[in-house]
């Protein structure tokens, strides 16, 4: 499944977003993420781009999804959590927002889990702005980003903090 995370709306202290998903794009939930800081681990949002999505488990963050790889960064989820505090460098959603939060985050991750399969292969395609051009009509192998690993951001692949 194809999913779009539109960024649109870059504070100093955050990033907001709209994730949409399911078919013909139907759903949807909010997002929020650290404001850009060059991709620096554990405190900047990750690169615009399209990145494989996979399900990912683990005591601090069960039924979540890891997107991966991200050039420089590893384990940045896609998880619940209400402020940028909450983050990490990673992706939060909610079924409701306000400026610096996003609410609901369970029941979010909830709706995002019932629609997609878990075992299956999803793209994410992350675009700033309402003009952003997330989907190509294909994307070429050699420009995908790879799959395979998981982690919590600081290169460590155990359970433990995300970034």
């Amino acid at each position: 499944m194809q999913l779009q995370l539109v960024r649109y709306c870059y504070s100093p202290d955050s990033v907001a977003g709209l994730l949409k998903y399911g078919e013909n794009f139907s759903q949807s939930v909010w997002t929020l993420e650290c404001p850009w800081a060059n991709n620096q681990v554990f405190i900047s949002c990750i690169p615009d781009g399209s990145y494989p999505l996979q399900a990912f488990d683990s005591p601090d963050h069960p039924d979540c999804w890891v997107i991966t790889p991200v050039p420089g960064r590893t384990g940045i989820l896609i998880h619940v959590g209400n402020h940028v505090k909450d983050t990490q460098g990673c992706i939060l959603i909610g079924q409701s927002q306000e400026p610096g939060a996003v609410w609901n985050s369970h029941q979010a991750l909830r709706q995002l889990n019932y629609t997609l399969d878990r075992k299956g292969q999803h793209t994410i395609h992350l675009g700033s702005g309402l003009g952003a051009v997330l989907m190509p009509q294909s994307v070429p192998d050699d420009q995908m980003r790879g799959d395979g690993d998981k982690g919590n951001g600081n290169g460590d692949v155990s359970a433990g903090g995300t970034a």
